[in-house]
């Protein structure tokens, strides 16, 4: 998690799903991302302290609670993992600031093509992702605007007059 509350809006390949956004509420442990599923753009809150994932649908005003899924919705985003073989690899510079590279090994750690190497500042923000190496190596995120400051909470809770995935609205009286 980053130190402080950060936005970072990253390049990321077309094909949907994606996530385009994130942004961090780094005292309450929460993350918001916003990008596009098959047919909308959609907002994942994730609170990394209970585990809980929330999608919001802004274009019809609903929600699908996703339960205890923070740890496979953040795996690309929370990169350095306790069950990690991590190794430094130098350092570069990406939107603008300064980052540490890293080489994460694959949970079997036997086949080095499939490593990912991630460019993290020193606060924690993640500002690149590469899966593989050489001519297989495959950018999957790489940051084009990293913004520091203040965030809004009420952006990383589920808005009160939104509804479930598949309730039916009341039908209007007459």
């Amino acid at each position: 998690m980053p130190a402080r509350d950060v936005t970072v809006t990253y390049k990321v390949d077309e094909t949907p799903p994606t996530v385009d956004t994130v942004a961090w509420l780094a005292s309450e442990g929460r993350i918001r991302t916003d990008g596009r599923s098959l047919i909308n753009r959609v907002a994942h809150i994730i609170d990394t302290r209970s585990g809980n994932v929330v999608v919001l649908v802004d274009a019809d005003r609903t929600y699908h609670d996703l339960g205890r899924m923070a740890a496979v919705m953040t795996q690309d985003i929370v990169l350095i993992r306790l069950d990690r073989k991590i190794t430094r690899e130098g350092v570069d510079t990406v939107a603008g600031h300064a980052c540490t590279v890293w080489r994460i090994e694959t949970d079997d750690g036997n086949d080095p093509d499939e490593a990912r190497r991630a460019c993290i500042t020193a606060d924690g923000v993640p500002l690149r992702l590469i899966e593989g190496s050489g001519a297989d190596a495959s950018t999957l995120y790489v940051a084009t605007r990293v913004t520091y400051g203040p965030q809004d909470p009420a952006r990383f809770q589920r808005p009160a007059d939104y509804r479930p995935i598949g309730a039916v609205p009341a039908a209007p009286r007459r």
